[in-house]
């Protein structure tokens, strides 16, 4: 089995990872940790443009690096799994579900922040329109400390 988990760094996406460490997984299995860069958006006067990042460019993708490695130190301190990680740029909904249908996953693994109300309207949820588009299999975890404060 392939399983993908998107890594934002929030508490959300920390339950998904403690789920992937307490279920059994078969020694075959592999996972790939992903995060995903946002470009903000550039005011010009008449529109905004999204930003353009390159893999390599920029405090973010140092940030995203360095996150995944401590989360993949705590995935290893369980799993003997092969696991490998990967930082991507662009709108985090579409990207892991282009992710997952070009690297052939199986599952995703991905923590639910609980938004409701006006923080939904405003900031969405990337864990519902992933549910909705994924090619395979979605896996949502959800943990108290996700939707107390949302």
């Amino acid at each position: 089995m392939r399983v993908l988990i998107p890594i934002d760094g929030s508490e959300c996406s920390k339950a998904a990872v403690d789920y992937i460490k307490e279920r059994p997984w078969n020694k075959d299995d592999s996972f790939l940790l992903v995060h995903v860069v946002e470009p903000i958006p550039v005011d010009i006067g008449i529109a905004y443009i999204p930003a353009a990042y390159t893999p390599d460019e920029g405090a973010a993708f140092t940030q995203s690096e360095a996150l995944l490695q401590v989360v993949l130190g705590d995935l290893k301190s369980v799993l003997t799994n092969q696991i490998d990680t990967k930082v991507i740029a662009g709108p985090a909904k579409a990207e892991i579900v282009d992710l997952a249908q070009e690297w052939k996953a199986d599952l995703i693994v991905m923590g639910s922040h609980g938004r409701k109300g006006f923080n939904r309207l405003l900031l969405g949820s990337v864990t519902e329109d992933v549910m909705k588009s994924a090619p395979c299999s979605v896996t949502i975890v959800k943990s108290a400390h996700c939707s107390k404060s949302e």
